[in-house]
């Protein structure tokens, strides 16, 4: 069976892109691609996206990136020009993925005086779910250093987020492993059930009880993480020490 391309162009200009590419997850994975999901659906589903911003926070000897110019709470995440444009390409590169392969999307948003706001991220469906990753939400940049890493790599988390991806009706917000989070930044992580997909046996709708806050799920989260911690040092990932601190500091988390 022929290998799928490293990357592949679905449409690219000066300041933005939407490609499809094998990521380091492709044998981790298992996408329901190629698949239709139209550009209406498509575009309903990013509608429904709104954005909160973070609080600046402390975070070692700074503060938490803080993106400018600032939006007010619960704002759309996307204008209708960027929605178009993702809903568009992004349904374009589902209908052509291989099951090895994820949308993925850049856009520069340039301002004055050599500036620019950077979104970036990805997506691709599994199990009739659509798994939204936004890695960079108007991410202030000077100069060309930072675009061409994103440019690069559009899942690589820039900075600390400024915002929070706030999921419609359908979707639920994927928690990260604290442990995970203590080893590198990831791009949040929405999953939505689409409207007109068919329900796979044994997948249920994302609802409240779902989310990250009952005492149980969070018990249940943190025993899971310590395994997973465990397994990472049992595979030689980490060492005895990192895995001693990191188990720490999950423990402290919590």
């Amino acid at each position: 069976m022929a290998t799928a391309p490293v990357s592949r162009i679905v449409y690219e200009d000066q300041h933005q892109f939407v490609r499809l590419e094998v990521t380091a997850r492709a044998n981790q994975l298992t996408h329901s691609h190629p698949e239709s999901l139209s550009e209406n659906e498509l575009g309903n589903i990013l509608r429904s996206f709104t954005v909160s911003p973070r609080r600046a926070s402390s975070q070692g000897n700074g503060f938490a990136y803080t993106a400018v110019p600032r939006l007010p709470e619960s704002s759309p995440a996307f204008s209708p020009s960027v929605t178009a444009f993702l809903s568009k390409h992004l349904s374009q590169a589902l209908q052509r993925a291989t099951p090895l392969e994820e949308a993925l999307f850049f856009i520069e948003d340039a301002q004055p005086q050599n500036t620019a706001l950077i979104t970036s991220g990805g997506c691709y469906i599994q199990e009739g779910r659509l798994h939204f990753q936004l890695a960079n939400y108007r991410h202030p940049t000077i100069g060309k250093t930072e675009i061409i890493q994103a440019r690069a790599n559009p899942l690589k988390v820039l900075s600390h987020p400024g915002y929070d991806l706030i999921p419609g009706p359908t979707g639920t917000v994927q928690p990260t492993p604290v442990w995970q989070r203590l080893l590198t930044a990831l791009p949040q992580h929405a999953i939505i059930q689409y409207e007109n997909s068919p329900q796979k046996p044994g997948i249920k709708k994302p609802h409240d009880d779902s989310r990250v806050g009952n005492d149980h799920s969070v018990h249940k989260t943190l025993a899971e993480q310590l395994r997973e911690l465990e397994q990472i040092k049992n595979d030689g990932l980490i060492t005895e020490e990192e895995f001693q601190t990191l188990r720490i500091k999950l423990l402290n988390s919590y």
